[in-house]
């Protein structure tokens, strides 16, 4: 199995991480996706596995994650991008795209070409990258117009992720997701159960070993990065 050192997560509130914001850890129920792969690739690191981590300093695998609350797909190219760069980061999420589609702002094409030129740039530099598609809710909230280019962006991200030797992880078809009123920053969000699913589909990605004890996702959730 690949062992990454150093994970660098990108996109909007759903891909931060809270298991290290406070003294106290969060409740399960507030970890996010990334929380729970950081904790899976934590178990199998080297040090770990050799007994090498202090109790200060348990993570070997150096995860972080750039995500802020309302990003978008701008945002993640433009400010978050250069700093898993300049990380020298070995294995990078990108989770964006979800709520400007959502809002009617942007068309899929054009994103997808900043991420595709982003994704190229990652992998030059050495980096793995997975993308997590884009979320979908059946709420009356969002209109169907709006979820189509959404999923017609997802539809970039396989492409992009064929050409540039990526992966892409599917949040599609995850039926966690909650809709926010309009005008709010981000109009969906995935909750506990969501980001659960997820976590366990970027974990079979990376090939992984399942700590949950929960059965693994069906095999189409993700294409697994080579070993």
């Amino acid at each position: 199995m690949k062992v990454w050192m150093r994970v660098r997560a990108l996109g909007d509130s759903a891909s931060v991480m809270r298991r290290d914001d406070a003294a106290l850890p969060p409740r399960d129920e507030q970890l996010t996706w990334v929380d729970r792969v950081a904790d899976a690739l934590d178990a199998v690191s080297p040090s770990r596995a050799s007994g090498a981590h202090s109790a200060e300093n348990r993570r070997s695998a150096c995860v972080r994650s750039f995500a802020r609350e309302g990003a978008r797909v701008a945002d993640v190219v433009e400010r978050q991008v250069p700093l898993a760069l300049a990380d020298q980061a070995d294995l990078v999420f990108i989770m964006a795209g979800t709520h400007e589609l959502l809002a009617g702002r942007s068309s899929p094409e054009t994103l997808a070409d900043r991420v595709d030129a982003s994704v190229a740039e990652l992998r030059g530099a050495g980096s793995d990258v997975v993308l997590i598609s884009t979320l979908a809710t059946s709420s009356a909230l969002v209109p169907r117009r709006r979820l189509e280019g959404s999923a017609e962006f997802t539809s970039e991200l396989w492409w992009i992720a064929r050409a540039r030797g990526a992966t892409v992880v599917d949040a599609w078809s995850i039926p966690d997701v909650r809709a926010r009123p309009l005008g709010a920053v981000e109009r969906v969000t995935l909750d506990a159960a969501g980001h659960r699913m997820l976590a366990r589909r970027v974990i079979e990605a990376l090939g992984v070993p399942y700590r949950d004890g929960l059965l693994p996702p069906v095999s189409e959730a993700a294409s697994r990065l080579p070993g």
